[in-house]
């Protein structure tokens, strides 16, 4: 089975971000494994090599790495913070990658992995602005990233209280950009299990 990790780039409770992972989650074909990263769940402080050795952040830190490696594709929503991906995403992929580095046992939980890169802003930019930088994050540490991303502008005008109703040409892209993420990863699946 084809698996999947959604990823929040958002520590907030209400996030849209995390909401339009939550959608996207909903219009994935149902014969993929879906996991959701609660970024409240993550806990890590400031990347600082000083705190390498500290065996719980270094547990803690496995786990996550675990999760990161067990998937076959990675969906990724960030809100957009002055242009750029959150600190907190940023701080999380310093965080995993650098577990091989640790201890040269694990793995690269990101080589050769597809990436969907999406946001969701109140603004005009839909997070666009940030996505450049977020691409240049995931293709550092090995990632293939996708050429499309979802980005949702205004998206507090297209929430319902209860889900998005989203202009159709969002609605288009959102179709496309997940028939994309889950081609490659089922293919990803399938080079690793031959």
């Amino acid at each position: 089975m084809t698996h999947l990790l959604l990823v929040t780039g958002s520590l907030r409770r209400d996030s849209f971000n995390t909401r339009l992972l939550r959608h996207l989650a909903e219009r994935l074909d149902p014969s993929l494994s879906i996991d959701l990263l609660d970024g409240r769940a993550v806990n890590l402080p400031l990347f600082d090599q000083d705190h390498e050795a500290d065996a719980v952040i270094r547990e803690h830190l496995h786990a996550l790495h675990a999760r990161f490696l067990a998937c076959d594709g990675l969906i990724v929503s960030t809100p957009e913070y002055n242009g750029q991906p959150s600190a907190y995403l940023k701080n999380l992929i310093d965080w995993v990658s650098r577990v091989p580095y640790i201890d040269s046992t694990f793995e690269n939980p990101f080589r050769d992995k597809p990436v969907l890169l999406c946001s969701a802003s109140t603004g005009w930019s839909g997070g666009a602005v940030a996505i450049p930088s977020a691409r240049a994050l995931f293709g550092y540490v090995g990632a293939l990233v996708l050429g499309e991303t979802v980005c949702v502008p205004h998206v507090d005008q297209m929430w319902t209280g209860q889900s998005f109703e989203l202009d159709p040409y969002v609605d288009l892209q959102v179709d496309e950009a997940l028939v994309h993420i889950a081609r490659l990863s089922q293919q990803f699946a399938q080079r690793r299990s031959a």
